[in-house]
């Protein structure tokens, strides 16, 4: 969130920022599909199995995979690096597509670092350590600050140049964090390190390119998805791809430090579960599992569509973040922020798919998903032309599809105890939620007349927004106190222990301390 309040305050909303993020997306296309994603599903399932042999099996079946992933990491990128120099040297392209060109090959060689960091993680993670991997995107993120700023009056274009250059040095800072961790795990075993450990084998590596490319295909459509939407952000406004990144950097906040964190740590245990046959932690893992992500994302989901106006004008309304520049970013988080709850639940039940090694599942959800969301882009977009806050609901239409999908794929036993389980929680939860929505957004409109879904749907769009820190702080603390103050008396009323525990717990615990 702090590299992305440095990037609106230095170069805002601006034709050249919004190139410049569309080719780090376009430079780390592939990032998901061999480093965080796919690989991370595929490598700790049979990692676990290497493991049953010792430990000392299993490492060396992570030395094995991690100099194949560089290796085919390292040829991918060449011919990426030769085919778009190519078109950039030799086709007739726009001075604009040129430059989105020029920026993504300076950005490419920080692919290899990025994906092998992913597998690190993965690595870690099967050993119980989750500090170090997430900590590591620290020291990207400070690079990429500290250049920001120190860019901000040099010349826009230039100064994208020198930014996507920090984007290299970022993700091998990334990975090195991750390897005193990894070297220190070794050294514990007492495995000494040789030569044919470092070079690929192809021959134990073999089980694991088929889940690998399950899962390569499952995420490349997501990939595609992405890389999609900001094509057709860049279509609908030249500034576009700037609103959508700014809006999803928001919305996929909590998601990083929830979702996404307990996906992760989910696949490792039911992995574990179901290879020695203990189905009765299989469940009470997935249960705990859901019932805190409903607990965590609903309430936050309303949150992001109550404060969305507030909360963006306070983190980005300063520098070059216009006043036009808040209202196209609220608009585009507001579509996103339908999006939340599916999208965390996703990674939930994908993890449930990994654990048994079914990854066609989720391949076929996944590609369902882009192809809806294909589809509601061109008509949303190059039919309606209802501008890039149309693609991030194209996107969240298209993520509760996805999860549809997943639900009914489910075993019909698993899936009729979790309905049994849950049904009554989620919807205190979704009660005592958006009643909390609801009153913060008619506070909103009556006291601030701010933005908010009410002001939106009269048309009101010459709305204007403080530009001054201290009534921007006032502005989001009223609102956001307001929102805490009716979720709380909420679930006070209809007895939703789940969320009531959010509060609760940590002032219990603060009184201990």
């Amino acid at each position: 969130m702090a590299r992305d309040i440095s990037i609106t305050f230095a170069f805002g909303t601006t034709p050249e920022i919004a190139a410049f993020l569309l080719a780090f997306r376009l430079a780390h296309l592939f990032r998901r599909l061999f480093g965080e994603g796919a690989l991370h599903s595929a490598f700790v399932p049979l990692f676990e199995d290497e493991r049953s042999q010792g430990n000392s099996a299993a490492y060396r079946f992570f030395l094995h995979t991690q100099s194949g992933i560089a290796t085919a990491l390292l040829l991918l990128i060449t011919l990426i690096i030769a085919g778009l120099g190519s078109a950039w040297a030799w086709l007739p392209l726009s001075r604009d597509i040129q430059e989105i060109i020029w920026l993504t090959l300076l950005m490419m060689p920080s692919l290899l670092f990025i994906c092998l960091y992913g597998l690190n993680s993965a690595f870690l993670n099967c050993e119980k350590q989750y500090f170090v991997p997430g900590i590591a995107p620290v020291a990207f993120n400070l690079i990429w600050i500290i250049s920001a700023l120190w860019l901000h009056s040099a010349v826009p274009t230039q100064a994208m140049h020198y930014l996507a250059i920090s984007v290299i040095l970022g993700c091998l800072f990334q990975w090195a964090v991750t390897i005193p961790s990894i070297y220190s795990i070794f050294k514990k075993e007492q495995l000494a390190f040789t030569w044919s450990m470092l070079t690929p084998n192809f021959g134990s590596m073999r089980k694991f390119i088929k889940p690998l490319a399950w899962g390569i295909i499952g995420i490349a459509a997501s990939q595609i998805n992405n890389t999609l939407d900001v094509l057709f952000a860049r279509y609908a406004h030249v500034e576009g791809p700037a609103y959508l990144w700014y809006a999803i950097r928001l919305q996929q906040l909590p998601l990083a430090l929830f979702g996404i964190s307990l996906a992760g740590a989910l696949l490792p245990p039911l992995t574990r579960s179901i290879k020695e046959s203990q189905p009765h932690v299989f469940f009470d893992l997935l249960k705990f599992s859901l019932e805190k992500t409903f607990a965590l994302m609903i309430p936050l989901s309303c949150a992001l569509l109550a404060l969305s106006g507030s909360s963006i004008n306070l983190l980005y309304g300063r520098g070059l973040f216009t006043n036009n520049s808040t209202y196209e970013t609220t608009l585009c988080l507001w579509g996103y922020g339908f999006g939340l709850l599916p999208m965390a639940l996703i990674l939930i039940l994908a993890a449930v798919f990994y654990a048994q090694k079914n990854y066609r599942i989720p391949m076929f959800s996944s590609i369902l998903s882009m192809l809806l969301n294909l589809v509601l882009n061109a008509a949303m977009v190059g039919i309606f032309e209802w501008g890039s806050a149309s693609i991030a609901i194209a996107t969240s239409i298209s993520a509760w599809v996805n999860l549809l999908y997943l639900l009914l794929a489910l075993p019909k036993h698993i899936y009729a105890q979790i309905l049994q389980a849950l049904k009554l929680p989620f919807f205190k939860i979704l009660g005592a939620s958006s009643l909390a929505l609801c009153c913060t957004s008619l506070f909103t409109h009556f006291v601030f007349q701010e933005m908010n879904v009410f002001s939106f749907l009269s048309q009101n769009h010459e709305l204007s927004f403080p530009r001054d820190f201290s009534m921007q702080c006032l502005h989001f603390g009223v609102q956001l106190g307001c929102f805490l103050a009716t979720l709380a008396a909420a679930s006070w009323l209809c007895r939703s222990h789940e969320i009531l525990g959010l509060f609760h717990r940590p002032i219990q615990q603060s009184i201990k301390i």
